[in-house]
């Protein structure tokens, strides 16, 4: 097996450099920058907050900032957000790269950002899979949602790993069997491939081919869905781009929605094109 290596520093480590660079000596390919700072007065109204906030934008993020530049790795910044019985923390997530881009939530309270750190996390061995990318005549993508409590999880394509002896283009209809209890969809073009590495029960690289297929809207039933939990699955529904971009849904891979729209337009990806994580 091999991952990436990463690096931890804490707040209090944000002005000094040694642990900084020790950990990138020390072979880390990403530094996550784990920080509690506690905030000076109770914040009792808006313009409280957003002073607290500008601050560790300020100090925090710019040691990020620094760090990252200095040293030439993305710094991955986590801050306590919210009021405990003592004590209001600024609240912070970001990612910067390299060269100092940042990305991050937008303001002090408590959010979730999903970010891609340009890292190899390759796992040994590595899995070759498809994944059938299901579009109605509306351009309706139909994904299947894995992992997590309800509302959580990623929604993607169906598909699955191939089995001993199985070429691509069997395993996507037999994946399509498994998952959707379907066997006349039409398949094909293939639309792209994947390189990822994921958590689903253990951690998994996975290596895709992506095949594109057509059908009239349809359902599956929902008893057939509860016989796939034992793979992750936990339910099926159709989304249309717009749908993907104005929920907090997390696709797999990111950039799903952008995908939707190039094949609506009649500039889908070549077989070999990357379709990113």
């Amino acid at each position: 097996m091999r991952a990436a290596r990463f690096g931890v520093t804490l707040c209090a480590e944000g002005e000094v450099d040694f642990p900084w660079t020790d950990a990138v000596a020390g072979g880390a390919a990403v530094v996550l920058f784990c920080s509690a700072p506690g905030l000076h007065g109770r914040r009792t109204d808006e313009r409280g907050w957003r002073d607290g906030h500008a601050w560790w934008l300020s100090a925090g993020l710019g040691d990020g900032v620094r760090h990252a530049r200095r040293l030439g790795v993305p710094v991955a910044m986590a801050t306590k957000a919210g009021s405990t019985e003592d004590e209001d923390f600024p609240g912070l997530a970001a990612l910067v790269s390299p060269a100092g881009e940042v990305a991050r939530l937008p303001d002090w309270r408590p959010g979730c950002l999903v970010v891609e750190v340009a890292a190899d996390v390759t796992v040994h061995p590595v899995r070759e899979a498809v994944r059938c990318l299901v579009l109605d005549g509306a351009g309706r993508a139909l994904l299947v949602r894995y992992g997590g409590d309800p509302g959580g999880g990623w929604w993607g394509p169906p598909g699955g790993g191939l089995e001993a002896g199985e070429d691509h283009l069997a395993a996507a209809r037999r994946e399509l069997r498994e998952e959707l209890a379907r066997d006349d969809l039409e398949v094909g073009p293939w639309i792209g491939r994947r390189h990822h590495t994921f958590w689903l029960g253990r951690w998994m690289t996975q290596r895709e081919r992506w095949v594109l297929c057509r059908a009239d809207p349809f359902e599956v039933d929902p008893g057939h869905v509860a016989t796939l939990s034992a793979e992750g699955v936990r339910e099926l529904r159709w989304w249309s781009a717009h749908e993907l971009r104005s929920s907090a849904t997390v696709t797999t891979p990111r950039g799903l929605p952008e995908l939707l729209d190039r094949i609506a337009a009649g500039d889908p990806p070549d077989g070999d094109e990357d379709l990113g994580v």
